[in-house]
């Protein structure tokens, strides 16, 4: 790997481990509607521009169906059910679950097109699933029942991340990767207007908590995917998906700078253990089972 390359990697990395930590800075003024609605019309915005520019195809009349699915599941829904559960877990804990998505793309590939689920594949979906309980079971206090219904806000998003993976794999497989997170955008902003309270909250919003939400749309959202179509041309789709396991790790250390988040024992343990779950499910690491007989 070029140097280069690897300090785009590590720029995208930190890019989107900083979102969690400006989601824990604007959602608990503007609620996780109001951040989802306006990451994602900035977002949409900027990239749509850079179509504009490039001069990318965004082939609407053919693929229109697929963007409207992706732009609900694939970002409106997990987004929100993200920027929930940064309400009441930390930022450090929202990034460590959210690397579980390729283990659900891995389940969800099984079951749709029959992707076979490998030893290595086997092993990390056991291996995250470990980390995970390790994660909230491991703790200086027990977590409190929101506190587990929030982790299970951010599974859920990562189910809709593994869904979507595979869906666009099979539905839309020809559509410019540029075009398709451009329209995902601007579907799940319009999707989540009629949800947006007009009304953001009784006291005034700090303009930090605004500006957090610019960052996420233009910084995090725009800028890091056109960042990631990059690194797909230079390295290729599967050396990409290796910003999955750094994101984990920049959000934690975004946490505990920015936001004085503990960092046990436990966080630890299991974030290793789920990233080394992921990095056997993506075919990152690999293991010489041996078959019986």
């Amino acid at each position: 790997m070029r140097p280069a390359d690897l300090g785009r990697l590590l720029l995208l990395a930190a890019i989107w481990g900083a979102s969690y930590l400006f989601m824990r800075i604007a959602v608990p003024h503007v609620g996780p509607a109001w951040m989802v609605e306006g990451r994602t019309l900035a977002g949409g915005i900027v990239m749509a521009a850079y179509l504009a520019a490039t001069g990318t195809p965004a082939r609407v009349s053919r693929h229109w169906r697929g963007y409207l699915v992706l732009g609900v599941v694939a970002v409106a829904i997990p987004f929100w059910l993200i920027g929930t559960a940064v309400k009441t877990i930390d930022a450090s804990t929202a990034a460590i679950l959210n690397a579980t998505s390729p283990i659900f793309s891995a389940i969800v590939a099984a079951a749709w097109i029959r992707e076979r689920l490998t030893a290595e594949k086997v092993a990390g979906i056991a291996l995250s699933i470990a980390g995970i309980a390790i994660l909230v079971g491991w703790t200086p206090k027990p977590m409190t029942g929101a506190e587990l219904f929030a982790c299970s806000l951010s599974l859920m998003a990562c189910a809709c991340y593994g869904f979507s993976s595979v869906f666009t794999k099979v539905c839309l497989k020809d559509a410019p990767p540029a075009a398709l997170s451009t329209a995902s955008c601007l579907v799940a902003a319009g999707a989540m207007a009629p949800f947006t309270p007009w009304s953001v909250a009784l006291s005034p919003v700090p303009a930090t908590a605004w500006a957090a939400v610019a960052v996420l749309g233009v910084v995090c959202t725009a800028f890091a995917f056109i960042l990631y179509y990059r690194l797909i041309a230079d390295l290729g789709p599967v050396r990409a998906t290796t910003v999955t396991l750094l994101i984990p790790v920049f959000g934690i250390v975004w946490g505990v700078i920015f936001l004085g988040e503990p960092l046990t024992a436990g966080r630890v343990a299991g974030a290793g253990t789920v990233l080394l779950g992921c990095a056997l499910a993506l075919g990152l690491l690999r293991v010489p089972f041996r078959s019986a007989g």
